[in-house]
């Protein structure tokens, strides 16, 4: 695992200043150093650059024995501002593009390169009518075509305009966000392909979209993490400023397990403490303090090739977001449940995928879950309805359909959840005298927090056939048949009242509704010797696993049960400690016993 540090204004240090930081960075136990390379700064005139202050740098990097990671952005050159409008300027756009060709064709064969990073937002495209009319008439085959979708009444294409997304209301505003993503989409494609154009490894090698997390333990990381590696299309990195207290080998180590290029620290930031299992054993302190950050590595290494055996699916909903600014109570809801049910499913050991609109579900899903999806595209619904109907299970929390992809409030018997199941939400919500809902499921019964109000089912008399009984118009979950699979509605947003802090009901919830759909843990805990049992994460290729394994602060181990050939050897590796665990096959299962380490972390590896 890289460790990053920043070195911000490395042009305004003396050649001997800057070796004193260099020193400094590497005697901090860090691999790397992250710079800016800025066209405003680089480009001094017309495709005409300056590499100077690169160059000494690198070599300067070099000699300290680190490696570089250099952050391209493009600003426009102070002499190129009046001639070069924005990025959707066709002679601006070839300019950067020459930029990058340029910097990664002069740096992509030094040894001392780490990877490049690209910083290219959304928000570095501003609008324009005539871009913005083009989009709409390639959407829309006529102008009447469009005035009926967007309850507009333009009479001529010239009429449109940005400036009208606050007249029209919110499907209008939709349309103008939906344009500059793709526009956004667009460029960031253009730049991938500049790189390949230079060599297609050095664009496997870079850096697109960097996430910034907040966790403290590691059940947030691994949660965050996990979200992370499944919506970047591509290399990231985790940028993170550690809390007093926090375990930061073993948050590097969840960022391994999830297949992070590497963790970001604030400037020059302080040594982490080395796990003290592996300190005995090395009396020198330079390799005492070494050793964590090349074991990281290693795992990072063996990681490379690895996926996540998920049968649980989570759907990310950007057009719920895109309500926030007219409900800004859908975007909340939908966000703080997603965060819940991935952190549920971490606790319960159970591996999941973070779903993206517009994209086909992965394979070997049993379980979809839709967290207060508000809005959905109508191709998202058709898919997720034909996922249930070959045998899958879809659940829905909260409300879930309630607009369209373009925002548009939908009548409760056009929404895609009663049309399919003949069930559809009561139009008064219900606000219960306690807020602790007590209510069974499967074989338990759970006490959850439900809000302050939440919204029964009743039939929709059209589809009264295909309804399964329900109960004086209060009913908190039913279970639909549909197909060869089945759709579960389920009233309140529980999991929005569930994200801050562990919540046993709700993880047993969580399991349940799991169980329910054929989804099981793939390691099976047993017999926790301590307080609270591990955190797991299974990582497999097609010949071989790693298994994660996270003690609690109190535990001082567990007993581990695999299904028969989960493991193909009678000796598993235990990389951070060294050594072997054996593997007792018993009643056609695999067993080990694991000891918690000062270090409360394993990783096993075949």
């Amino acid at each position: 695992m890289f460790r990053i540090t920043t070195f911000r204004d490395y042009r305004e240090y003396s050649p001997a200043a800057r070796g004193r930081v260099l020193a400094r960075i590497r005697d901090a136990s860090f691999h790397a150093v992250r710079f800016r390379l800025d066209r405003a700064v680089t480009e001094s005139a017309f495709h005409r650059y300056d590499d100077s202050f690169a160059d000494s740098f690198f070599e300067d990097i070099a000699a300290a024995g680190l490696k570089a990671v250099p952050v391209l952005s493009f600003h426009t050159p102070p002499w190129a501002r009046d001639s070069e409008p924005s990025f959707n300027d066709p002679g601006t756009w070839r300019n950067v593009r020459l930029f990058l060709e340029h910097v990664v064709t002069r740096y992509r064969n030094r040894p001392e390169l780490a990877f490049f990073q690209v910083i290219f937002k959304p928000s570095a495209i501003p609008d324009s009518d005539p871009a913005f009319r083009e989009y709409l008439m390639r959407r829309y085959p006529s102008l009447k075509e469009l005035n009926r979708s967007l309850n507009t009444c333009y009479s001529a294409l010239e009429d449109i305009s940005l400036k009208d997304c606050a007249v029209f209301g919110i499907r209008m505003a939709m349309e103008r966000r939906l344009f500059r993503r793709r526009a956004y989409e667009r460029k960031l494609a253009d730049l991938k392909e500049t790189i390949r154009a230079v060599s297609p490894h050095t664009l496997s090698g870079t850096v697109f979209l960097s996430r910034r997390v907040a966790c403290s333990d590691c059940l947030s990381a691994l949660a965050q993490f996990q979200e992370t590696a499944d919506r970047c299309a591509g290399p990231y990195l985790i940028h993170w400023n550690p809390s007093p207290g926090t375990p930061v080998q073993e948050v590097e180590l969840c960022a391994c397990a999830s297949g992070a290029c590497g963790m970001v620290f604030p400037d020059v930031c302080g040594t982490s403490v080395p796990f003290s299992e592996t300190a005995h054993a090395h009396p020198d302190p330079d390799a005492v303090r070494r050793l964590p950050s090349v074991f990281l590595e290693k795992c990072r290494r063996l990681c490379t090739g690895f996926s996540n055996p998920a049968e649980v699916g989570l759907l990310h909903s950007r057009r719920t977001g895109r309500l926030s600014e007219v409900r800004k109570q859908n975007e909340n809801i939908h966000k703080r449940s997603l965060r819940a049910w991935c952190r549920a499913l971490t606790a319960a050991s159970l591996p999941f995928h973070i779903v993206e609109e517009d994209a086909e579900l992965p394979q070997n899903l049993k379980l979809m879950i839709l967290p207060a999806v508000a809005a959905l595209d109508d191709a998202d619904a058709e898919r997720l309805l034909s996922f249930a109907w070959e045998g899958g299970t879809l659940f829905c929390e909260g409300g879930c359909g309630h607009y369209n992809g373009l925002g548009a409030c939908l009548d409760p018997e056009h929404r895609f959840l009663a049309e399919a199941t003949g069930v559809m939400e009561c139009p008064e919500c219900v606000t219960p005298g306690n807020f602790r809902i007590k209510y069974g499921f499967g074989a338990g019964t759970f006490l959850l927090s439900a809000g302050e109000v939440f919204t029964p089912w009743l039939p929709v008399p059209k589809f009264s056939e295909t309804l399964v009984p329900l109960d004086g118009k209060r009913d908190l979950l039913c279970r639909v048949p549909y197909g060869k699979g089945k759709i579960i509605l389920c009233a309140p947003s529980f999991g929005a009242y569930c994200r801050e802090k562990r919540n046993t009901g709700f993880e047993g919830f969580v399991r349940n509704v799991c169980s329910s759909a054929g989804v099981h843990p793939p390691v099976r805990i047993l017999k926790p010797a301590g307080s609270a049992a591990p955190l797991l994460k299974v990582l497999e290729n097609a010949e071989r696993r790693m298994v994660f394994v996270f003690f609690s602060s109190a535990a001082s181990g567990c007993e581990l049960e695999f299904p028969a050939g989960f493991w193909k050897k009678q000796l598993v590796g235990d990389m951070l400690r060294g050594g072997t665990v054996r593997i007792v096959r018993r009643d056609r299962v695999q067993r080990m016993k694991l000891k918690a380490s000062p270090g409360k972390a394993a990783v096993l590896y075949e």
